[in-house]
C-alpha cells in the first residue's frame, strides 16, 4: 500500500483517483466543517459546487451553509464555519446541510470516482486515516488549498494521517512530499494553534475575524466519525 498527496484542488489526476481511496482534506474549513454537523447530528450533508444548486436545495429540512473568499453568502443559514454549526441546533426538520465553499466542495466533485471518498481534517484525521487503511488500498491525500495554492494546514494534517497511518501499518510507503508533511507535522504538533493563525488562509480567517474557528479546527481527533461520499451526499461513518 502507498500513500500519494495531492497539494491543491486543480492537481489531482485520474490515476491518483481510480482504484484509490481519496481523503479530502479542506482544513479551513470544508473539511471541519462537514465533520463538525455530522458530529452535532446533522443526517448528512449535501455537497454542491455553485449557489445557484444549493439555492435550489432549499427545503424545509435543508439548512445552507456556504462562504466566497471567506464571506457568507448572502441569504444563506451559516457560514462555512464549524463553530456555527456547533452553536445550531439540529432540532426536528433541519437534518440536512446544504454546503458550498470555495475549494473544498470542489475537490469533493473532483475526486467522486474515487473507490471510496472519505472527508478528513485535525478533528477526525486519526479515525479517518485507519478506515481508508481497511479498504486495503492505496490512498490520496487530497489537499484543496487555497486560491489555487497549497494551504500549510491542508498539509500538516496529511502529515498527521501519514504519522498514524505508519503507526498501524509499518511498511506503507509514501511519496517525498507525504514525507516532507510528516516532518512539518512533526515538528509543530504541540503548537498547531498557534500555525494556523500565521497561515495564509489563517490570517485571512482571523482578518474576517474568523479566529475562533482557527482554533476549533486546531483540535486533533475530537471526533470518532468519517464522513465519506454516496450517492452525491456525505454520510457519517461511526468508528467504534
Amino acid at each position: 500500500m502507498r500513500i500519494e498527496v495531492v497539494p491543491t484542488v486543480e492537481e489531482i489526476r485520474f490515476d491518483q483517483i481510480s482504484n484509490h481511496v481519496v481523503i479530502v482534506i479542506d482544513v479551513l474549513r470544508a473539511s471541519s466543517t462537514i465533520v463538525t454537523a455530522l458530529g452535532n447530528g446533522f443526517d448528512c450533508v449535501i455537497p454542491v459546487e455553485t449557489i445557484g444548486q444549493a439555492n435550489s436545495l432549499r427545503a424545509a429540512d435543508c439548512l445552507l451553509a456556504g462562504e466566497r473568499h471567506c464571506r457568507k453568502i448572502p441569504d444563506f443559514d451559516c457560514n462555512n464555519s464549524p463553530t456555527e454549526i456547533s452553536a445550531t441546533q439540529t432540532s426536528g426538520k433541519r437534518k440536512r446541510l446544504v454546503l458550498t465553499t470555495t475549494n473544498g466542495t470542489r475537490a469533493i466533485q473532483k475526486a467522486e470516482r474515487a473507490s471510496a471518498l472519505l472527508i478528513g481534517c485535525f478533528l477526525n484525521a486519526t479515525a479517518c486515516i485507519r478506515h481508508a487503511l481497511s479498504y486495503h488500498l492505496d490512498i490520496t491525500l487530497y489537499c484543496a488549498g487555497t486560491r489555487s495554492e497549497f494551504a500549510l494546514e491542508d498539509g500538516l494534517a496529511a502529515g498527521l494521517m501519514i504519522v498514524q497511518a505508519q503507526k498501524a501499518l509499518a511498511n506503507i510507503q509514501t511519496c517525498d512530499l507525504g514525507e516532507a508533511l510528516k516532518g512539518s507535522y512533526l515538528y509543530y504538533a504541540d503548537k498547531l494553534s498557534e500555525q494556523l493563525l500565521k497561515t495564509t488562509t489563517g490570517k485571512r480567517l482571523v482578518s474576517h475575524q474568523f479566529a475562533d474557528d482557527l482554533r476549533f479546527c486546531s483540535q486533533v481527533d475530537q471526533f470518532q466519525l468519517v464522513p465519506y461520499v454516496k450517492d452525491k451526499r456525505i454520510l457519517p461513518h461511526l468508528v467504534s
